[in-house]
């Protein structure tokens, strides 16, 4: 019998770099739920028929016109990071990512789009961030 092998949830990390030379990059605290990544491709399609036979049904080819990262993350919202997210909100900052997933690693330019804090009246405040992709991303094989 043979048995998958999976990724539990806190082994797929983001990471997110300081800026510096070398750069350091650190998993923010307050993912500290959920993390999401989100690989898309938008394409272009042609529908090209059959020159001997046009009464046949054509056929569809497609090409893909560009790719795109999106990472979404949630958690318990963190008091100390507050400041540091909603001024990189502001900035529009592109900053570097790191995201681990099993033995995988997506590395590349990221923006803030989004950073939500919610909660109710006595209960802990939550947040959800999404970072989308601001340039080339590479994958490579973990270490």
């Amino acid at each position: 019998m043979a048995i998958i092998n999976p990724i539990i949830g806190h082994e797929i990390t983001v990471q997110i770099g300081d800026g510096a030379s070398p750069e350091v990059f650190a998993h923010p605290v307050l993912i500290n739920t959920t993390r999401a990544v989100s690989f898309t491709t938008a394409t272009e399609s042609d529908e090209l028929c059959d020159t001997e036979d046009q009464s046949l049904p054509a056929q569809t080819f497609r090409r893909v016109r560009s790719f795109d990262t999106k990472i979404d993350g949630a958690g318990m919202l963190h008091k100390a990071s507050v400041h540091e997210f909603l001024s990189w909100a502001g900035s529009g900052e592109v900053k570097n990512v790191k995201v681990a997933i099993g033995d995988s690693i997506v590395t590349g330019p990221f923006v803030l789009t989004s950073f939500q804090v919610s909660a109710e009246r006595v209960k802990t405040s939550e947040c959800q961030i999404t970072l989308e992709q601001a340039g080339p991303v590479t994958v490579t094989e973990a270490p």
